[in-house]
């Protein structure tokens, strides 16, 4: 297996935590309801944390012309914007005192991630200098998740 790189690392880490509130909120009974919304907003917020990490830290530094690097940049930030409906559809079920099923933005989120960790992250860890890296994983770090 090939060594894994400190961006893509890191990003397996906020995945991990990511879906760790998400795990929390499917735990949730639909029974206690201001838990539950309290647990969606946290999920929520740390996946907008997580997009906003991404995309003003490595989906900048995306190679532009290069056209693999690009499409993957597009495909990942289509990703963002359908999850991102996703999560505004389930908040309305919330609203409605429904505890909205998770199948289909779970399915999204997984697809997503695989794509980042499998492919893009792997391209910026090998064609970044280790000078760039650094300044964008310390900048990526300033924000925390949890």
């Amino acid at each position: 297996m090939a060594e894994i790189g400190p961006i893509t690392l890191l990003m397996l880490q906020h995945h991990a935590v990511v879906n760790k509130f998400l795990s929390n909120f499917e735990k949730i009974s639909e029974k206690d309801s201001w838990k539950m919304k309290d647990s969606f907003r946290i999920f929520k917020w740390n996946l907008e944390k997580h997009f906003f990490i991404e995309e003003a830290n490595f989906f900048v530094v995306a190679d532009k012309d290069n056209r693999t690097e690009l499409s993957q940049l597009n495909n990942l930030l289509k990703d963002h914007k359908d999850l991102m409906i996703v999560l505004n559809n389930l908040n309305e079920d919330l609203d409605r005192g429904k505890k909205p099923v998770t199948g289909i933005l779970k399915e999204l989120l997984f697809a997503h991630e695989r794509r980042e960790t499998d492919s893009f992250y792997p391209m910026l860890d090998k064609r970044l200098s280790e000078k760039e890296k650094k300044e964008i994983i310390k900048k990526a770090s300033d924000i925390i998740l949890g």
